[in-house]
């Protein structure tokens, strides 16, 4: 690779011939001229492709720090590697991207959906509930336990009345004769009602 004014850098020698010796200064002054060169331009190229100038900054900055690291196998296109591997850099980023996207997303939805699962042990008491009020139910007079079921379901007294074939004036009365059966029912059965 030639340099824009007085032909190869002691940078592009070492790259360009294999086993070629050049002091470590001379080295890092030429590295140091084709960053200063092709810093921006990297970095426009990798913004074009991620549409994030501080991302592509950090990117470009990798894009080098690879080429310091280790020297490209074939030399004899240094501005060619260095877009190519910008280019490359910048897919893989959008590429890191989308799967953390995905993957927050997944892990999002599996957190939701463990989150809004009920408790085991509130199942397991509300089932235990049920049990213990269709037990008593089923001990108690059939009208009472029909009305109370009636009553329970959100109608109101006159539906009740309705359903029953009774004056709505007298249901309040009749669940209260059918609640107090269903409640000493369960206190015989199971303690205290909660």
């Amino acid at each position: 690779m030639n340099g824009e004014v007085g032909g190869p850098t002691a940078f592009d020698v070492a790259l360009v011939l294999p086993g070629a010796t050049v002091g470590e200064a001379d080295r890092q002054t030429a590295f140091d001229k084709l960053f200063l060169e092709q810093y921006p331009r990297v970095v426009d190229i990798i913004g074009r492709v991620v549409n994030d100038r501080a991302r592509a900054e950090d990117l470009a900055a990798d894009v080098f720090w690879k080429l310091y690291r280790k020297s490209p196998e074939r030399h004899d296109n240094m501005r060619g590697w260095l877009h190519r591997t910008a280019v490359r850099m910048a897919i893989d980023a959008i590429r890191r991207s989308s799967r953390r996207v995905r993957h927050e997303i997944a892990s999002a939805v599996e957190h939701d959906r463990f989150a809004n699962a009920p408790d085991p042990l509130c199942c397991l008491l509300v089932e235990e509930r049920r049990t213990q009020v269709r037990t008593v139910l089923s001990r108690i007079k059939p009208r009472h336990a029909r009305l109370l079921l009636l009553r329970a379901s959100g109608l109101s007294y006159e539906e009740v009345a309705r359903a029953i074939g009774r004056n709505p004036r007298s249901v309040g009365t009749l669940l209260a004769r059918a609640q107090a059966q269903f409640d000493h029912n369960y206190r015989e059965l199971y303690g205290k009602a909660d």
